[in-house]
């Protein structure tokens, strides 16, 4: 599960990098030569959907999303456990529906061939990689849900 986790905050971070470098480059390029980058909106906007997605995936491993504290702090010990399996349990139907609505889109985009102004580059590209950071999440998510034990430092500590 350990790669796996690595495998998700690679591609994340590796995406936002790639999106930072294509929206810099674009501005210097329209400073300095009066010509930006073919596609460079279209790109940046597309990326940060995928970066959003596998970003989602990353903050449900590492449990950095919003929790209900004044529930869990008022839990005994003993009952954490089962209140996290369920709140798991809701995010996973939760994204499972994401899922497959995005799932659907990606369909519809590879149909009607939607394609950038420029470069001609198909948008279903980029639906189906956010698409695999939602089955990323669900993935986290269903492990959570039946109980894997969580790594260190995954826990809040009391």
């Amino acid at each position: 599960m350990k790669r796996f986790v690595d495998a998700i905050e690679f591609v994340a971070g590796l995406l936002l990098l790639g999106m930072a470098a294509l929206t810099s480059s674009s501005a210097i390029t329209r400073y300095f030569f009066s010509a930006p980058i073919p596609d460079e909106y279209e790109f940046s906007r597309l990326t940060l959907g995928v970066v959003a997605c596998w970003a989602v995936a990353a903050a449900f491993r590492h449990r950095d999303h919003i929790q209900l504290d004044i529930l869990w702090d008022r839990t005994p010990t003993r009952l954490r456990g089962w209140l996290t399996r369920i709140g798991a349990s809701i995010c996973l139907a939760a994204m499972a529906f994401v899922a497959w609505a995005l799932g659907a889109k990606v369909l519809d985009s590879y149909q009607s061939g939607l394609v950038s102004v420029d470069l001609g580059v198909p948008f279903w590209i980029f639906h189906a990689a956010a698409w695999l950071g939602t089955l990323a999440s669900i993935l986290v998510l269903a492990a959570e849900a039946l109980g894997a034990p969580p790594e260190s430092g995954d826990l809040p500590q009391e």
